[in-house]
Parts: C-alpha cells; sequence; structure tokens
C-alpha cells in the first residue's frame, strides 16, 4: 500500500500541466472574433479613433484565449501589451509585428511557433473570407462578417500555437 501510494504521487511531481490546444482555440477565436465584430460595427460610425482603438485590440485576442485556457487570466501583462502593440498595421502585423513583439515581451514563447501560428492563422482567414464571399456573392453585407471570421480564423489558430510554444 505504501508503495502505490508512493510511486502515484511521484509521477506527476515533474510533470508540468500542459495548455489544451482546442480550448486555446476556441478561447482566441472567441475573443478575436469579437472584437473584430465591434471593429467592423464602429467602421461605419464615422469615429476612426474607436475603430482604430479595437482594430489594435483584435491583437490581444489570442493571448486572452491562450491565457484563458491556462488559467493564468491577467498575470501576464507583457504579452498583452505585446499583442495590442504588434497589431497597429493592418496586414504586415499579424505576420511579422505581432509575433516578434509578442515573443519580445513574454520570452517564455518560443518565435518560430508563434510566427508559423500566425502565418497560418492569416492564411487560414483569408481563404475563409473568401469563401464566405464566394458563396454569399453580390450583397456586401458579408464583408463585415468575413472579416469579423478572418480574424477570429486568425486568433483561434494563433492561441493554438502559443499553447505548444510555450517553454517554462
Amino acid at each position: 500500500m505504501i508503495m502505490l501510494t508512493t510511486t502515484a504521487s511521484a509521477t506527476g511531481a515533474g510533470a508540468r500541466p500542459s495548455v489544451s490546444p482546442w480550448m486555446a482555440s476556441i478561447y482566441g477565436g472567441i475573443a478575436s472574433g469579437l472584437i473584430a465584430a465591434a471593429s467592423g460595427l464602429l467602421l461605419g460610425t464615422n469615429m476612426p479613433i474607436l475603430y482604430g482603438l479595437a482594430f489594435i485590440l483584435i491583437g490581444i485576442g489570442p493571448v486572452l484565449g491562450y491565457q484563458l485556457a491556462a488559467g493564468k487570466l491577467g498575470q501576464d501583462w507583457k504579452s498583452l501589451i505585446g499583442g495590442a502593440i504588434g497589431f497597429i498595421l493592418p496586414v504586415l502585423s499579424s505576420l511579422i509585428l505581432w509575433p516578434l513583439l509578442v515573443w519580445a515581451f513574454n520570452r517564455s514563447f518560443a518565435f518560430g511557433k508563434l510566427w508559423l501560428g500566425s502565418l497560418l492563422g492569416f492564411i487560414l482567414g483569408m481563404v475563409v473570407f473568401f469563401v464566405i464571399g464566394m458563396f454569399i456573392g453580390q450583397d456586401p453585407s458579408w464583408v463585415g462578417f468575413g472579416w469579423a471570421m478572418l480574424w477570429a480564423f486568425w486568433g483561434a489558430t494563433s492561441a493554438a500555437f502559443m499553447s505548444s510554444a510555450v517553454r517554462e
């Protein structure tokens, strides 16, 4: 009996808790998609300051998704700041600046995996954007929905890769 108790407690002693990429993907996609939908709605209100702020906040969606899945919401502000600052330029930010600044502000992530996740997420988001446009067709109301889905897929993919990029 003592041997079984000792073995059971020793097996989990060195194991680090892993973050589920599926949960990080779901949370990151929802956070990025909701923020992108808000930025799409603010585009038509003739308030460029609010639209720009909402657009910059899309960059914190994957970081929030990772933190929610890891149970560390609000404990790492540096990654949130890096995600927000890294999303200043429209297309260049998601491909180069966002992974670079998230990695620069929090070195516990692997830069290569952050960059690969951001690149694949952007490509996947663009494919979804154009597939939605192809199916809806001539009605221009799909652009706002496609915009939100583009960044939701980017955020989901980036958050999933963030969960596998942790080096602790």
